[in-house]
């Protein structure tokens, strides 16, 4: 029971109050008598403190997580354990969203849009660092003493996820009200999912309901893979029509539709705030995973299985308890349902707004890789000098696309690219080596410039190869996650019969067709496609050859052989 540790103490912290409890913890309000200052501390329940590769593997995310030092980021203390309790000590924050979503029904623009704004920052540190949220939710949205919103929960998720593909344990890892797509249906996740999750929560603040609800986890899944949200401006027609753009943007099905990263969500929700114009939608490119990726748990195999459905607590408190487990039933099938071809909703992507709010502690960083950060050139002018070096020497950054804090312009002469690639990768910028792995550069000229990024790949690999025209403008900052797809290879037997087949990817517009028999094989980027074939020289009519789940992987060769099925006139 949570009220064992109540008046006692933990490590240093004397424990006051439970204020949460979730599937895997309890939050307590504890005192810090060192710091003089009050904590919250997460306290694992038994059965999972009792876990020794639980508490190894949640002690490892808390690590990492702790490591994330940003304001717009819960801070976490310390990390201990004392008899059978596995426990770690965070900022006290006694007030969340979800709070001030209990008092009333929603919540205005501006103050949704500036929610919006530190979270995009808070995501886009975190995934430059290597780490997917994966659980963004109202829940762990808390607010600091100065009204500025603080994401709590970095890697608890993933903590669970470990877990839970190790063990086989049927439990279902993050909030599926909030789920991305690509996370109801158990596929490769990078930070875009986490951009989805919070497009729901703008949702849910500006309207006063979430885009999709339903009986079951499994329903709320489908919804989110299948059908498109109701426009938030037919619930609450005080929404703008360019903040209703920009969570559309967020809720899209396909991730290369969104917006690609946290900072270019903050310029696109900065533009909004001061009644600007979104750039012109340009029709959306096809981009392969950035090299930020994750796994998602996959839902339990099997005829009959239990999946608890488990709402990850508030890290700090703020709510006086969080809704216990709830057993829902789920077929085997539901893999199979789920993997439906999500229609975009926007289909498009807005070109990146000059912003100069990057900072030199937000860089990527590759495995391997050392980055150069020499000093931006900038010529600034005699008015904006003296207010501009302030802002940079007190860690603020300029407000506004090329202005300084006090709003006077600010004339630059160069731009600031950043290449993100996986570390095997070879980046080629206008004809021109220039690095293995991610690269960057702060004094680009301004214009426009080609990227080619390749990997190592086996011969006839088209996707192995990506090229990319960019436009550098004058005290922008623009980045390019850029990550080429190896192949394997497919090889078709119809057991002599003639025919013709297609081979359409999953995901994507990728496709092939021939001939059958095929004497060669198909080289084809790795991920799952759909096989269709048809029997072209029989009398009798046959049934077409169907298989939806053929996966190619880097260097195999995939292999199906099959009859068709034919029959009498």
């Amino acid at each position: 029971m949570p009220e064992r540790y109540l008046g006692s103490s933990l490590g240093k912290y004397r424990i006051d109050a439970l204020i949460g409890t979730g599937g895997f913890a309890w939050v307590y309000k504890a005192f810090d008598p060192e710091l003089e200052i009050p904590v919250a501390l997460k306290v694992l329940k038994p059965q999972f403190g009792g876990d020794a590769d639980f508490v190894t593997r949640f002690k490892r995310e808390a690590s990492v997580a702790a490591k994330l030092r940003h304001p717009n980021i819960v801070k976490i203390y310390t990390i201990g354990r004392e008899g059978d309790a596995v426990y770690f000590a965070m900022d006290y924050l006694p007030t969340g969203l979800a709070d001030k979503l209990e008092t009333m029904d929603h919540l205005t623009e501006e103050a949704v849009i500036q929610i919006g704004m530190d979270v995009a920052r808070a995501l886009g540190f975190a995934h430059r660092e290597g780490v997917i949220h994966r659980d963004i939710k109202v829940d762990n949205i808390m607010f600091d003493e100065h009204g500025n919103a603080v994401v709590a929960d970095f890697g608890i998720a993933r903590a669970l996820t470990g877990y839970t593909n190790q063990t086989g344990t049927g439990m279902v890892v993050g909030t599926p009200q909030y789920f991305a797509p690509e996370q109801a249906r158990a596929k490769p996740l990078d930070g875009r999912a986490d951009i989805y999750s919070l497009g729901v929560t703008l949702y849910r603040a500006a309207t006063g309901r979430l885009p999709f609800v339903g009986d079951d986890w499994y329903e709320v899944a489908r919804q989110h893979v299948e059908e498109s949200p109701t426009p938030p401006r037919t619930i609450n027609p005080h929404i703008s029509a360019e903040f209703e753009t920009v969570v559309l943007r967020c809720l899209a099905k396909r991730p290369d539709d969104r917006p690609t990263t946290g900072e270019q969500l903050l310029d696109e929700l900065e533009i909004v705030r001061t009644g600007g114009r979104l750039p012109t939608p340009v029709k959306a490119r096809t981009v392969s995973v950035p090299s930020l990726v994750d796994t998602a748990i996959a839902p339990p195999s099997g005829l009959v299985t239990p999946v608890s459905v488990t709402p990850t607590e508030s890290s700090t408190g703020g709510r006086a308890a969080r809704r216990e487990q709830r057993t829902v039933w789920l077929t085997g099938s539901l893999l199979l349902v789920l993997v439906v071809a999500a229609v975009p909703l926007l289909a498009r992507r807005l070109p990146d707004a000059t912003n100069g709010a990057a900072q030199d502690s937000l860089l990527p960083r590759a495995p391997g890789v050392v980055v150069s950060t020499p000093p931006a050139t900038a010529v600034l002018n005699d008015s904006a000098r003296d207010s501009t070096t302030a802002a940079r020497d007190s860690g603020k950054i300029p407000s506004r696309p090329g202005r300084d804090t006090a709003g006077r312009p600010v004339t630059t002469t160069v731009g600031r690219l950043t290449i993100i690639t996986p570390t095997e990768a070879a980046v080629r910028l206008d004809g021109q080596p220039v690095s293995a792995g991610t690269w960057r550069a702060d004094t680009m000229r301004v214009g426009d410039h080609e990227i080619v990024v390749a990997i190592p790949a086996i011969a006839g690999c088209e996707s192995a190869s990506v090229t990319r025209a960019v436009r550098i403008r004058a005290g922008g900052s623009r980045e390019e996650p850029i990550t080429p797809r190896p192949c394997g290879r497919l090889a078709i037997d119809s057991r002599g019969r003639q025919g013709r087949f297609t081979v359409t990817a999953v995901e994507g517009q990728y496709s092939k067709d021939g001939t059958i028999p095929l004497n060669t094989e198909l080289v084809l980027p790795v991920g799952r496609y759909n096989l269709r074939a048809v029997r072209t020289d029989a009398t009798e009519p046959c049934a077409p050859y169907l298989d939806d789940d053929v996966e190619i992987k880097v260097d195999e060769t995939t292999r199906r052989t099959f009859a068709f099925i034919c029959g009498p006139k």
